[in-house]
């Protein structure tokens, strides 16, 4: 039995990334709707199985609209038309569920708001962002000047698993090392391009690789099964070897040997994604119970149990870790006292200048966290636990409980005196990552050429990280790919997101547009003249077109800017003149079925 709806509906149309978004018990994300006053004509037909939906040919191209289609607010698809054909891809980034209509279409990929996630509007796979789900596409036909859309209803809010090979017969064995995302990202993709060799990830930690990011966001409300990528049964259907609580030993790079748990291992071709180690000032005390780093899950259950009864609390270091997690403590812990030290004058100075960071300090001031800057450590003190901060201005701090938020260290153990070491501590690569004959690096230990200045860089972006695993996997297969993309992060403080696009090391002036009072700007960031990077707050998809302009490399210069003979709608205006280098790249970077 079937019943029949034919509705003129007002579409709540989402039209911001300034909506109200954290983290549920589940790590959901639920996003406002704004409803604007615009009426489509169409129909749905609800089956038992799929929505049927009908709609007027009238898109231009290079157009999408959402169309809700079931009972609930995010039972959504995108429909968009892209060099003179129609496409319905879900509407709900597989990431944490943010509107794609809300976001930015280039080409034929459509950027999320919230993460700068890059999905193909063709075939949905997806090409930037902290992803491991593309989106679901659903079969699109043209019926006597109608668009026809058959939606089935179990797939419509699921992200999609990319087709994947499984293991074959193929001896030819990759190893990699290292268990966050950036191993797993290249370890995927190894399977998505088509190889069916063996493929063994080591890793030290006992949980299986997950999402580090939500710790700091939100230490008291996320668990290991929220956090981590995929499930067991992932790894055993696409025949991809996890040994967890496993260390190597030693590298014999020449013979193509590892030492690992006393046995070796033969690899054909290696990666190192080994990511950092939180960074331990080396002062004295420094090792007393209740000092916390939070780099790995077991971090965060420690802080957050000491923390419940702390009366003061000491973060050192004002910068993304220091800062995230101090919003998540004083949610928490509303009657402890938090103080924030620093060398710097002002939070997130080095990252985002002073200009910024005296916005980010007051809205951390308003909610009651301190501050006390221009302050270097001295030492920890206390008989068995931590007692007190000591600066070395002479300031003494009460602290029942510490957390370092003091940067990590690349892990580059099996690469010293074998592998060249970056002078920014990563170990060297060229632009396809490679350091050495059938070796590879990914992720935060990576130190490679930024193909924007060809200056050695090394990023800490949880999105970077995923990325270079995919651009590694790719070269490790035979399918070179330079690493060529606009590094992007994102950070979240009471409810207000900062996104950040480019690198800005070195850059010597600032131009803002916009308002730092009310936290709603585009930051500039320039070195000679020239844009290097921006960050913004509330203001809709600004990082997901600077970031597009400086990979097509249309940004103005800085005095244009500051002169404001160009807008952000004009700089969107540049790149979409050149809409055909937008198109999303992984479709054919992989195999040839996604």
């Amino acid at each position: 039995m079937r019943k029949i709806f034919t509705n003129t509906l007002s579409l709540a149309f989402r039209k911001s990334n300034v909506l109200n978004y954290g983290f549920s018990q589940q790590n959901k994300i639920r996003s406002a709707l704004i409803t604007i006053p615009i009426v489509y004509q169409f129909s749905t037909i609800m089956m038992n199985d799929t929505y049927d939906l009908l709609l007027q040919d009238d898109f231009k191209d290079g157009e999408m609209r959402e169309f809700q289609v079931g009972p609930k607010k995010e039972d959504a698809v995108l429909v968009v038309r892209v060099n003179g054909k129609y496409y319905c891809v879900s509407n709900s980034c597989p990431h944490f569920g943010a509107p794609l209509s809300a976001g930015l279409l280039v080409g034929d990929k459509v950027k999320c708001p919230w993460h700068n996630a890059a999905f193909s509007v063709i075939d949905g796979s997806f090409e930037e962002g902290p992803m491991f789900n593309g989106l679901q596409t659903f079969p699109v036909e043209l019926v006597d000047g109608k668009i026809s859309i058959k939606i089935q209803k179990d797939l419509l809010n699921k992200g999609r698993v990319l087709n994947m090979a499984t293991r074959g017969q193929d001896p030819t064995h990759y190893v990699i090392i290292g268990g966050g995302v950036s191993g797993q990202s290249a370890a995927e993709s190894l399977r998505q391009a088509g190889f069916q060799g063996q493929i063994t990830i080591i890793s030290a930690e006992s949980l299986l690789p997950y999402d580090r990011t939500g710790m700091s966001k939100a230490l008291f409300q996320v668990g290991p099964q929220g956090l981590q990528v995929r499930n067991q049964e992932f790894y055993t259907k696409y025949g991809i070897d996890l040994k967890t609580n496993s260390w190597v030993e030693d590298i014999d790079y020449d013979n193509q040997n590892i030492k690992v748990n006393g046995q070796s291992l033969h690899y054909d071709k290696l990666l190192l994604a080994t990511g950092g180690q939180a960074r331990r000032p080396k002062v004295d005390g420094v090792n007393l119970k209740n000092i916390y780093t939070l780099r790995q899950f077991s971090d965060a259950q420690g802080l957050r149990e000491s923390a419940k009864t702390a009366k003061n609390i000491v973060i050192i270091g004002a910068s993304f870790i220091g800062l995230e997690t101090a919003t998540s403590l004083r949610r928490e812990v509303k009657d402890a006292k938090i103080i924030v030290v620093d060398s710097n004058a002002t939070p997130f100075q080095r990252v985002l200048g002073k200009e910024v960071g005296k916005a980010l300090q007051k809205l951390h001031e308003d909610n009651g966290v301190q501050f006390v800057l221009n302050a270097k450590l001295q030492q920890f003190t206390g008989d068995d636990g931590v007692k007190q901060v000591v600066l070395s201005n002479g300031t003494k701090l009460d602290a029942d409980v510490v957390l370092l938020g003091t940067g990590i260290e690349p892990n580059t153990k099996l690469a010293q005196n074998k592998l060249k070491i970056a002078p920014d501590g990563g170990i060297q690569t060229d632009i396809f990552l490679k350091a050495r004959q059938n070796v590879y690096v990914s992720g935060d230990v990576a130190s490679y050429p930024y193909w924007v200045t060809g200056e050695q860089v090394r990023v800490e972006h949880h999105n970077e990280a995923i990325h270079q695993g995919y651009i590694a996997a790719l070269n490790m297969i035979g399918k070179p790919t330079p690493l060529s993309e606009i590094p992007f992060f994102w950070t979240r403080h009471w409810d207000k997101s900062l996104q950040y696009s480019g690198i800005g090391n070195g850059f010597d002036q600032v131009v803002i547009d916009g308002d730092l009072n009310e936290l709603k700007f585009v930051a500039y960031y320039g070195r000679k003249g020239k844009v290097v990077a921006s960050a913004s707050m509330n203001v809709p998809n600004a990082q997901m077109i600077i970031s597009e302009a400086l990979r097509l490399n249309v940004v103005p210069s800085l005095a244009e800017i500051q002169e404001k003979k160009i807008t952000l709608d004009q700089i969107k205006q540049l790149v979409q003149a050149k809409q055909g280098l937008c198109a999303c790249k992984r479709s054919g970077q992989c195999g040839s079925k996604l």
